[in-house]
């Protein structure tokens, strides 16, 4: 770790000494320290240029994040990966001890608005993933396959459920196909929390916006690339549904019967 030492940053240091009365304290004084030299050095080694400009203060006298280390979690958001904005707004009363991975999939589930936060192309595909034909045939019951099929058209008679198709063989034959519909299978396993990657696949319960359990990460080095990385992953993912689901929206009659011929087709040649 780089060591960070002037004169007026050793006047800082000693103005935080606290009194330490037990065991607690004596902790809570400790990672506190040990959270400001972590940031305080990945910042260092993450963004120089940004940090050999910088005028901020390096640490602050109430425990909370100096100024600096509030500046280098908003350089982290900007460029390497997606920080929750009412987490680095906390942050300003409540320090980070863990890097807070948030869902930035599709939210639909235990959304407050449910289906409806859904965008419609979104919506349309919902009975060929495995999680959104469980919800609409066992949580919205009867209702759930009434609303599709007055809102789409399409009865669930006219979509064999997921656990008849072969999902190997749909990569292959999606794979063959022309862009979008190639990224019919990402959209699945996007839809299912099936990707394999930590930005898109977790799973929210929470009683309030304000009240919500992130998976975390430790504030290394190697934590931060590990993440960059599967946030550049992820962004490549949800591009690629996002063209497909642009591509439903641009005409869902048509483009939609050229999803479930393809579905079929799995099933006809499984």
């Amino acid at each position: 770790m780089a060591v960070i030492w002037n004169a007026k940053s050793a006047l800082q240091i000693l103005q935080q000494c606290q009194p330490i009365t037990d065991f607690k304290s004596a902790t809570d004084y400790l990672l506190a320290h040990l959270n400001t030299y972590q940031l305080l050095s990945l910042y260092q080694e993450l963004f120089p240029v940004e940090w050999e400009k910088s005028q901020s203060e390096l640490y602050s006298e109430d425990g909370n994040h100096s100024s600096k280390e509030l500046e280098f979690i908003s350089l982290v958001s900007e460029h390497l990966f997606p920080i929750d904005d009412m987490i680095v707004e906390g942050a300003y009363e409540e320090r980070l001890y863990q890097i807070p991975v948030s869902p930035q999939g599709v939210d639909w589930q235990d959304h407050e608005e449910g289906i409806d936060a859904l965008r419609s192309g979104w919506q349309i595909l919902l009975p060929l993933s495995h999680s959104g034909r469980w919800w609409l045939e066992s949580v919205a019951g009867d209702d759930g396959e009434s609303w599709y099929e007055g809102t789409f058209g399409y009865s669930f008679k006219d979509i064999a459920p997921p656990e008849q198709a072969d999902f190997k063989l749909l990569k292959r034959l999606a794979f063959r196909a022309a862009s979008p519909i190639n990224a019919l299978p990402t959209a699945l396993t996007i839809l299912d929390l099936e990707t394999g990657n930590i930005w898109l696949d977790q799973v929210i319960y929470y009683e309030s916006y304000w009240n919500r359990n992130f998976e975390s990460k430790p504030w290394t080095i190697e934590a931060i690339n590990s993440l960059t990385i599967e946030w550049k992953k992820a962004t490549q993912l949800l591009n690629k549904a996002d063209e497909l689901i642009d591509w439903i929206e641009s005409d869902p009659n048509t483009n939609f019967s050229h999803i479930l011929a393809l579905w079929n087709l799995t099933l006809q040649l499984k």
